[in-house]
């Protein structure tokens, strides 16, 4: 085990501390500069454009686009709030623009939405960014085309206040993160120390949408063809017992438990159950290994589910573990109990997986939170969440659920 960073000396504290954000900062900018150029932006395009905000009819109100066109957790934690919209306003359509990836496991929800897939650059990793001018193009013509009464912006994203303002949406309402907030007809303030989940909730009932005290998480419903699947291929895995599901692996290294302490964590585990590593095929590789040199037998999943199989599966399992990244949202989404091992990338408060029966492990250090996808420092506030403190709330909830 590595020893420890020790962040109360010199270079490394000021190096460490220089990486903290602030996740309930007006801006999502990481750059000082970037944050003081928009907010100053912000306060010319108030001078120049703003009018003032009225009460927004919502009877009147018949065709609704929302956006979340960023990652499969992001999308799911915005279900609630899409429940309490197609609930408040039963007479109007709602259309969701997502990522095309997080379409599948948002048919699982079983809401009274349309699904309008549509890939946004700006919101991929750095270096797959090519074609923003073109899909925002494209954005803005939907939005004219679809005749929207209203555009609902869950991110708080420039270039979604952008194409409502352009398409002439005559009710845009969203968060000011990125800047813009004088193109919309209703702003709406972040409140700090919400959760995602609530932060949608808080902004449509700010707006005047009701929202009834029993919508709070995010909820799927696995159909039966996808039951068939996950039963396939835990008869093809010999799962004959109580499954405990593991995620390891996700695509921000930041984010990782160390493998060592996986190993520990598997081999402690009670024997009679049977314990399953799920993760996409990209993962399949990594997460063999990983099992590969457990004490225990261990059966690898990982690439045997579609998003929507893998949502059927998790639902039989009695535990999730695992790191933060979209299964630990899906397992959540479906009832499953979820012991989270969140790193100190983002605030958990604001973004680990909602849902009645969520065990949470986070330990904070002078950087956290950083929003970064590697970290300099060997994973530390990871490495800090002890293989004993995990255990025991795996044992505690498999308690519950025997």
């Amino acid at each position: 085990m590595s020893p420890p960073v020790d962040f109360s000396e010199g270079k490394t504290k000021l190096k460490a501390e220089s990486l903290r954000l602030n996740p309930d900062r007006p801006y999502a900018f990481k750059s000082s500069w970037k944050t003081a150029f928009v907010r100053t932006a912000d306060k010319i395009g108030g001078w120049l454009f703003r009018s003032p905000q009225a009460p927004i009819d919502w009877r009147s109100v018949k065709k609704i686009a929302v956006f979340r066109l960023d990652q499969l957790g992001d999308v799911l934690l915005a279900l609630p709030a899409l429940e309490a919209l197609s609930r408040g306003l039963p007479g109007a359509q709602i259309d969701f623009f997502i990522e095309p990836g997080a379409k599948e496991m948002v048919e699982l929800a079983d809401l009274k939405i349309n699904l309008r897939p549509l890939l946004a650059p700006w919101l991929a990793k750095p270096g797959f960014r090519s074609g923003t001018r073109k899909a925002l193009g494209k954005l803005t013509g939907l939005l004219r085309e679809g005749n929207y009464d209203a555009a609902i912006d869950l991110r708080g994203d420039l270039h979604h206040i952008l194409a409502m303002k352009c398409s002439a949406v005559p009710i845009r309402i969203g968060r000011t993160l990125t800047g813009g907030g004088f193109w919309l007809t209703h702003p709406v303030a972040r409140c700090p120390g919400l959760h995602e989940v609530e932060q949608n909730l808080d902004l449509l009932e700010k707006t005047g949408i009701p929202v009834s005290q029993e919508i709070r998480f995010p909820k799927l419903f696995p159909g039966g063809e996808d039951h068939l699947k996950q039963i396939s291929v835990r008869g093809s895995l010999n799962l004959t017992r109580p499954i405990v599901a593991i995620h390891a692996v996700c695509a921000a290294t930041a984010k990782r438990w160390p493998v060592s302490y996986w190993r520990q964590l598997i081999a402690k585990l009670p024997p009679d159950i049977d314990v399953v590593m799920v993760g996409s095929e990209k993962e399949k590789v990594e997460i063999a290994e990983i099992a590969k040199d457990c004490p225990r037998e261990v059966s690898v999943a990982a690439g045997l589910f579609q998003l929507r199989e893998l949502a059927a599966f998790l639902k039989q399992c009695k535990l999730f573990v695992g790191v933060d990244s979209g299964p630990a949202h899906i397992a959540a989404a479906v009832g499953t109990p979820v012991v989270s091992i969140f790193s100190g990338t983002n605030s958990a408060a604001q973004w680990a997986p909602h849902g009645p029966q969520v065990s949470l492990l986070q330990k904070q250090t002078p950087c956290s939170p950083c929003e970064r996808t590697e970290c300099p420092f060997n994973n530390e506030c990871m490495r800090q969440i002890g293989v004993e403190e995990v255990l025991g709330l795996v044992n505690k909830n498999l308690t519950k659920s025997f």
